[in-house]
Formats: structure tokens, C-alpha cells, sequence
């Protein structure tokens, strides 16, 4: 008989373990999904602030100013989160408003920017979660803008 009961605390045992382990990896799935998304979530805030940054600083330097953010160019692209594809330039009440197709992107406004051309509307792709551009400081009738292309 004591073999029997010892049976059944063995069984009572290896279920015990295997729900043990499965609720450590749902657990543990849901915590690396989290840090994920925490991790998005600081690239986006980092790319708003070297992209207002950015901005700033050739509308502070003389008309005609140019920086190039590209992978050959001395100032490199910008970070993006995985998903995003593009990023927008869209005209809001005389300012442009950046918006991108991420769950993890909150659009904003930056000041003292316009799109080529001035359009109401421009968007650049962004390749390998990285966006390339040019801003260049331009004095259009008498005010100080930064173009981005």
C-alpha cells in the first residue's frame, strides 16, 4: 500500500511542476512583451526630441544652412520603432504636424518647419527603422523656416 500512495504523490508532483512552468512562461511572455513596448516607446521619444533638436539647430544657423541625416552623412538617421513605415508632414493651423503609422508614435508638432516645396502634405520612408532627410534653413518673406526633404 505504500507504494501505491507514493504513486499518486509522484503524479501529484509532475503536475504540480508543469503548471509551475507554464505559468513562469506565460508570465515571462508577457513581461518580454511589455519591455517591447517600453522599448518602442523610448525610440519614439527619442526620435521626437533629436528630430525637434535637430530642427532647432539649423533654424539657429545662418540661411542656406544644410544637415544631412543619412547613413554617409556625419549626422546618421534617425532611430524609428520597427513598424513604422513612413513619417508624415502634415499642415495643422500654419504648423506641421509629424505623424507615423505606429501604435507606439504620438504625433507632434514641431515649430519652424515646412515640407519641400511647402505642400501641405509630405512623407518620407524610413528603411531598416531609420529615417533619412535633409533640413535646410530658408528665409522666405523675411521669416526663417527649416525645409525638410
Amino acid at each position: 500500500m505504500k507504494k501505491r500512495g507514493m504513486l499518486q504523490q509522484q503524479v501529484f508532483y509532475y503536475i504540480l511542476g508543469a503548471v509551475m512552468i507554464s505559468l513562469i512562461f506565460f508570465f515571462g511572455y508577457q513581461q518580454i512583451v511589455k519591455l517591447t513596448g517600453l522599448n518602442e516607446q523610448a525610440n519614439f521619444i527619442r526620435f521626437k526630441t533629436d528630430f525637434q533638436d535637430a530642427v532647432s539647430d539649423i533654424y539657429y544657423k545662418n540661411p542656406g544652412s544644410t544637415a544631412i541625416y543619412s547613413l554617409t552623412s556625419t549626422n546618421k538617421p534617425l532611430l524609428l520603432s520597427r513598424d513604422v513605415k513612413e513619417v508624415c508632414f502634415e499642415k495643422e493651423n500654419n504648423q506641421f504636424r509629424v505623424k507615423a503609422d505606429s501604435e507606439y508614435f504620438t504625433s507632434f508638432i514641431v515649430e519652424n518647419l515646412v515640407p519641400r516645396d511647402n505642400q501641405d502634405g509630405y512623407c518620407i520612408k524610413t528603411a531598416n527603422s531609420r529615417l533619412s532627410f535633409t533640413l535646410e534653413n530658408k528665409v522666405v518673406n523675411g521669416k526663417i523656416f527649416v525645409e525638410i526633404r
